[in-house]
């Protein structure tokens, strides 16, 4: 019983002159003589013009087709000339084999028969997982630096945390956005020195709205809880 199969082409001249003359022809007959010793049966055949053989095959339009195409019919067999019209680049070639490998699909070269793991695919997955691993590493330093610089910059412009260092990330403090309030704020709060009594949180606030016309960012009389948080800033 055949198994059903589609046929890829690509060429990268968007006119079929010179090297490209006739190419598709040439292509699609290379592969159906394949399909037809391989007891393949042609379903359909999908062509990408003008496409570099270096662009990723998921950024290809008719390859994207070819994609949905076999995954609504459920065809499993993707047959093409050679390597190169698969993908020049060799670490995408091996991605993208790995991808659809995984996702059940299966690669035939009608130039060299099915693609499958070797001994160069394993070293390029290999190479390519150190890259991966140096670049995290690497991204992970430049942050540390960055906010380093930051924290730096932040205590020099008296930008701090509770513990004095330099503030970096999270929320901005009331004192970052308006020292004069917290100032305020905490001398409302201070005790009196007659009657030893203090303002609450919430009568602070109510100060803050009636006699100051100070609010909070939404316009409303600020919550006792920031009244108490200016003042342990």
């Amino acid at each position: 019983m055949s198994k059903k199969a589609v046929i890829y082409t690509r060429t990268s001249s968007l006119t079929n002159s010179a090297d490209d003359r006739d190419s598709k022809i040439r292509q699609e007959k290379l592969c159906r003589d394949y399909c037809q010793k391989s007891n393949f049966e042609v379903d359909a055949v999908f062509y990408d013009q003008g496409v570099s053989g270096t662009l990723s095959v998921f950024e290809r339009n008719e390859f994207k087709e070819m994609y949905i195409y076999c995954v609504k019919n459920e065809i499993q067999h993707i047959v093409f000339e050679n390597n190169t019209r698969f993908s020049r680049d060799l670490i995408e070639q091996e991605l993208a084999f790995d991808r659809l490998k995984n996702e059940g699909f299966r690669l035939f070269s009608a130039a060299g028969g099915e693609l499958e793991d070797s001994a160069q695919s394993e070293m390029i997955r290999q190479i390519m997982g150190a890259v991966a691993e140096y670049e995290r590493k690497s991204i992970v330093f430049r942050l540390a630096v960055a906010k380093e610089r930051k924290r730096a910059e932040n205590k020099k412009n008296g930008i701090v945390s509770l513990i004095g260092k330099g503030k970096v990330g999270g929320r901005r403090s009331h004192s970052d956005i308006d020292k004069d309030l917290v100032k305020l704020v905490k001398r409302l709060r201070r005790r009196n020195w007659k009657t030893k009594r203090q303002n609450s949180y919430r009568k602070i606030a109510n100060i803050l709205a009636q006699e100051y016309g100070r609010f909070n960012e939404k316009g409303n009389v600020f919550h006792a809880s920031s009244i108490k948080s200016m003042c342990h800033q």
